[in-house]
């Protein structure tokens, strides 16, 4: 075989199965210098396995058996969708191919590119709404051209005779009424029947051009309705002060504010919608006129419009040829070629992964972690990170899209994107690959599956609660009995929440093992009895753990122990020079050398004891340093930055359970312990007036907490708030029932 076959989802090289797949799951990669095949093109690098227009694939060699299958048509993206990815994505990997920097990757905009001028009747509407009064003339009063047939008609409807009518009737005596003497007196009779012809040139133009119009119209009130939607969405966040979270409302504001004025894009989309709803309707409206109905549905008309007298000379006709016009060179209705198609999957694989790419980048920048060099060119596969206490490395691959981070002391987080729709799967082929998601999960890393967002609710409200739930919804939070299990979040262009999303991942992964770490535990401590000196230490069978942060005059002096240790050591070790000088210098001249070597010996003693004590109290003072920097990291507000108060904010002890409140803003965050399952659960919560949430509202954790959360809280029965457990999975099903909170930032610790 010459070439691998690559499931991203798994990480691996799997078996070639025909059947149907998952759009973008899987690569090809030929080996070799024989040809491989896929959809009939060759292919020089790995490239991902994408459907042709008809819906299949197929993956060959030559002198080999073909392996085929197929890929729903409900996973491809609608067109809106499509563009915007491929925007977004080809802008990111811009800035990787040209050396950009993180700013420079920052100053990508992960929304819909020009918003505000896709809200605006564009110069084509403009032009039809001029004028479609002269299409609705032509609909209406046609032209046509007047045929004349001879038909055998009754004699009574006969106006016309044809020349030939006398020498038909004395053919075909079964048209006589009677014979007469003189004459036949006719029952039927040859007649001209005149008829006028719609079916021509001109009017299969305007026809056709209803048909084109209709469609064009229909995807422009789609895009300006989503376009609305999120404009209303950032309106809604901009002006509900107290709704959710605060810092969310402030981060969403400012990602779409540097993009447009949320107010006037929202009143110039109602405008144009408005506009583009009553042309849709004016031209749906032509499909009941009598020419439409005239002129065959198979009709067809070529984009190359021939000008003919008609159009060229009749007012209302030439009018209609101009639309024609302007609609052909928007370019809208090319046919596309199997290369162009199959390109252009590939294409969108590849920027649906830059996309992801942008949205962690902003994801970590919205945390406080940025590159250790600023300076540093994105152009390779990985990056050094630091911010918040911590350090990481974030690697990507511009080949499949993965991506991986990894933090010190944490499981690595690893990002699939998948661009498919998978939201428009059906439930069991939905069940298949969640299964399957959750196989490639495993202890070592925390996986991640994103996926494009559902272009409208109706996808998630057809499907099963339990799957739409599933769906948005982060590994911690389906995880039960330890299990592992995988992430899945919607994100895409049009999603204000996509940042916020993975965010919310991004602070999981980060922040829960640190929260999980306290106290931290140092074995063995070199001093005895020292936590009876420090208050922020407590003793335990084995060494000491760190309670809280220590005050300027709470410092062990460890430093200072230090350096007095090895000042004695240095003293040791001039002695024994000394010592072993006189030693050699006795040994020369036969001098006595007994108390010499007795010195030297003790001297070798003192020495290797004071250097195993140096090397013990060094070994404590780092650790006890690494211990106080975690616990101090605990003091940095997740939300504002601000540092507490040790003494006054900050409340902790033995076990895992802390929690602190910040001075500022009343973010409270620390760990509890579940009540089922006795693990910890890492918890953050800010400071809200109000807080409402229900089961019918997929998705309802990004759109009033967002990143500003660690475990999925809920309200218990008492009115306090409850945290879903991430190892048991206590919890979940409360936190998914209804739910009403009224909340000024108190948490149940």
């Amino acid at each position: 075989m010459t070439y691998r076959f690559i499931d991203r989802l798994l990480g691996h090289t799997t078996d070639v199965q025909g059947g149907d797949l998952v759009l973008g799951r899987f690569m090809v990669e030929p080996l070799g210098d024989d040809s491989t095949f896929l959809n009939s093109f060759v292919i020089a690098q790995p490239s991902f396995c994408v459907p042709d227009l008809r819906g299949h694939w197929q993956l060959m060699e030559p002198g080999r058996e073909r392996v085929e299958g197929t890929m729903s048509r409900a996973q491809v993206l609608d067109r809106l969708d499509v563009t915007s990815i491929l925007d977004v994505g080809n802008s990111v990997r811009g800035v990787l191919s040209s050396g950009g920097t993180w700013l420079d990757a920052l100053d990508v905009s992960p929304l819909v590119p020009g918003m505000s001028e896709r809200a605006e009747l564009q110069e084509f509407e403009k032009l039809l709404a001029d004028r479609l009064g002269h299409l609705i003339e032509v609909c209406q009063r046609p032209r046509t051209h007047l045929r004349v047939e001879v038909e055998r008609t009754d004699v009574t409807r006969a106006r016309r005779l044809a020349t030939q009518a006398s020498s038909y009737l004395a053919a075909h005596t079964e048209d006589w009424d009677r014979p007469t003497l003189r004459a036949v007196i006719p029952k039927r009779i040859l007649s001209l029947v005149r008829e006028d012809q719609f079916d021509i040139y001109e009017n299969r133009v305007a026809v056709r051009l209803v048909d084109h119009l209709d469609a064009y119209l229909s995807r422009r009130v789609t895009e300006v309705s989503r376009l609305l939607r999120l404009f209303n969405e950032v309106g809604d966040h901009s002006s509900t002060a107290g709704q959710g979270s605060h810092w969310r409302q402030k981060r969403v504001y400012q990602l779409s504010g540097d993009s447009l004025d949320a107010g006037e894009a929202r009143r110039k989309a109602e405008r144009t919608l408005e506009q583009l709803k009553f042309l849709k309707y004016s031209v749906s409206g032509l499909m009941d006129s009598v020419l439409y109905r005239e002129v065959p549905r198979r009709a067809f008309v070529s984009t190359t419009l021939t000008m003919t007298n008609i159009l060229a000379n009749d007012v209302h006709y030439r009018r209609v040829a101009e639309v024609w016009l302007a609609w052909a060179r928007l370019g809208l209705e090319q046919s596309p070629r199997p290369d162009k198609h199959f390109e252009e999957m590939q294409e969108l694989c590849r920027c649906f992964g830059g996309f992801a790419l942008l949205l962690v980048v902003r994801g970590l920048d919205q945390l406080g972690i940025a590159p250790v060099d600023l300076s540093q060119a994105l152009d390779g596969d990985a990056i050094d990170l630091e911010g918040r206490g911590i350090r990481a490395r974030l690697s990507w691959s511009l080949t499949d899209g993965t991506l991986r981070l990894s933090i010190d002391g944490a499981r690595p987080l690893r990002i699939v994107p998948i661009p498919g729709s998978v939201a428009m799967f059906g439930d069991e082929d939905l069940a298949r690959l969640i299964r399957d998601a959750d196989e490639a999960a495993t202890r070592e890393e925390i996986s991640l599956l994103l996926y494009p967002s559902a272009s409208s609710e109706a996808a998630l409200r057809r499907m099963a609660p339990v799957l739409a739930h599933r769906l948005n919804a982060l590994s911690h939070e389906v995880a039960e009995r330890g299990q592992g299990r995988a992430g899945f979040l919607p994100v895409s262009p049009w999603d204000l929440s996509s940042v916020e999303r993975v965010a919310r991942e991004l602070r999981w992964v980060i922040t829960a093992p640190r929260f999980l770490a306290y106290p931290p535990f140092i074995a063995n401590p070199p001093i005895p009895n020292i936590a009876d000196d420090a208050a922020w230490l407590e003793a335990t069978a084995t060494g000491v753990v760190v309670t809280r942060a220590p005050e300027v005059h709470e410092d062990l002096r460890l430093t200072e122990r230090l350096a007095n240790q090895r000042k004695r050591l240095q003293a040791l070790e001039d002695e024994h020079e000394d010592v072993s000088q006189r030693l050699r210098l006795a040994v020369r001249d036969g001098g006595a050398s007994g108390p010499l070597n007795a010195r030297k010996k003790a001297l070798n003693a003192s020495i290797t004891g004071l250097r195993s004590q140096i090397d013990s109290l060094a070994e404590f003072s780092k650790a006890l340093d690494g211990a106080i920097g975690l616990v101090k990291s605990l003091l940095s507000c997740p939300t504002c930055g601000t540092i507490a108060d040790p003494r006054r904010d900050f409340t902790g002890g033995r076990g895992h359970r802390f929690s602190c409140v910040c001075p500022d803003c009343s973010t409270r965050w620390g760990t509890e312990a579940c009540p089922s399952c006795k693990k910890w659960i890492p918890t953050l919560m800010p400071a809200m007036s109000s807080w409402a949430a229900n089961d019918s509202a997929v998705g309802w954790l990004d759109r009033f907490l967002g990143a500003d959360v660690l475990a999925v809280p809920y309200k218990l029965e008492d009115d306090t708030m409850g945290f879903v457990c991430p190892s048991c999975g206590r919890g979940r099903e409360t936190s998914m029932a209804s739910v009403e909170i009224e909340h000024t930032g108190g948490n149940r610790n």
